[in-house]
C-alpha cells in the first residue's frame, strides 16, 4: 500500500515537473519570437525606406503631388534636397482674396464660395495640426509662414510663395520623416502558441489560429499536442480573451469530447 502512495506520488511529482517545463519551453520560445518579430519589422522599414534608397542610388528622385504643391526630393552630395513647387492659387492667403473677389456677388458665386471655404477650412485644420512651422522674416521687413504638413512636406501659409528648397544633412541621425516612408503592408496571421490543461487532467502545447475576432474577443481553430514522448494530436475549437500585453486566456473543446483551458501568447 505504502509502495503504491510512493509510487503516485512519484508519477504527480513527474507530471508536475512536465508541466513546469513545458511553460518555461513556451516562454523562451514566445520571448525569442517576440523580438524576433520586432527586429524583422525594424529591419523591413529601413530597408524599404525611401531615403535609403535614394542614399543607395543617387541618380533617383523622389516626386509628390498634393492639393497644394509637387515636390521633388533626392540626394545631393551629404544632404536631402527638397524642392517644392507651390500650385498657383492654392495657398491659404489666395484663397481667402478669392472669396472676397467673388463675395462682390454672393448670389451668383454661392457655389463657388462654398468650395473654397472647404479648402480654406481643410488647410486652416492641417495648419494647426502641424507639429512644425516656420516664421521667417525677411530683410525688408515681411513675414513668411511655413508648416510642414501630414506628410512631411513645407507648404506656404503665405501668400507670394512660388517655390521652397529644403536641405537637411543626410546621416544616419536624420529623422525619417512621414513622406519619406513607404507603407508596408503587413499580413497579420494571428497565430497563437501556448499551454492548455483539460479537465481530464491532459495538458500539453496548444497553437491555434484566429477565425474571427471583435477584441479583446476570439474565435480560434486550434490544435493542441500532448503527451510529449508519444505525441498525441488533437483539434479544438475555443474562444479567447485578451488579458493584455498579447497574452490570451480561454476555454474550448476537442475532438476528445474534452473541455479545456488554455493561455497563449499572440504573435
Amino acid at each position: 500500500m505504502l509502495m503504491a502512495m510512493e509510487l503516485a506520488k512519484r508519477i504527480t511529482k513527474m507530471k508536475y515537473l512536465k508541466i513546469v517545463l513545458v511553460i518555461i519551453i513556451i516562454s523562451m520560445l514566445s520571448f525569442c519570437g517576440y523580438y524576433g518579430y520586432n527586429y524583422f519589422v525594424k529591419w523591413e522599414a529601413d530597408r524599404f525606406s525611401e531615403i535609403n534608397m535614394l542614399r543607395t542610388n543617387q541618380d533617383l528622385f523622389l516626386k509628390k503631388v498634393t492639393a497644394l504643391s509637387e515636390s521633388i526630393t533626392r540626394i545631393v552630395n551629404d544632404t536631402v534636397k527638397t524642392t517644392v513647387e507651390v500650385i498657383p492659387d492654392k495657398t491659404y492667403e489666395s484663397l481667402k482674396e478669392q472669396v472676397i473677389e467673388l463675395k462682390k456677388d454672393e448670389t451668383a458665386n454661392k457655389e463657388e464660395i462654398e468650395k473654397l471655404r472647404e479648402e480654406l477650412s481643410a488647410q486652416r485644420k492641417a495648419f494647426l495640426a502641424s507639429d512644425d512651422t516656420i516664421l521667417v522674416k525677411t530683410i525688408d521687413g515681411e513675414t513668411i509662414l511655413l508648416y510642414r504638413d501630414e506628410s512631411g512636406i513645407l507648404q506656404p501659409a503665405s501668400e507670394g510663395i512660388d517655390k521652397i528648397i529644403e536641405h537637411r544633412a543626410l546621416s544616419k541621425d536624420v529623422v525619417i520623416l512621414p513622406e519619406e516612408e513607404i507603407a508596408i503592408k503587413k499580413t497579420t496571421y494571428d497565430l497563437k502558441a501556448g499551454g492548455y490543461y483539460s479537465f481530464d487532467e491532459t495538458y500539453g502545447i496548444i497553437i491555434s489560429k484566429a477565425i474571427f475576432g471583435i477584441k479583446p474577443y476570439s474565435l480560434n481553430a486550434s490544435l493542441l499536442l500532448s503527451d510529449i514522448e508519444d505525441l498525441k494530436f488533437a483539434i479544438g475549437g475555443d474562444v479567447g480573451y485578451n488579458i493584455g500585453d498579447n497574452f490570451e486566456l480561454g476555454v474550448g473543446y476537442n475532438t476528445d469530447k474534452d473541455y479545456y483551458i488554455k493561455l497563449q501568447y499572440n504573435f
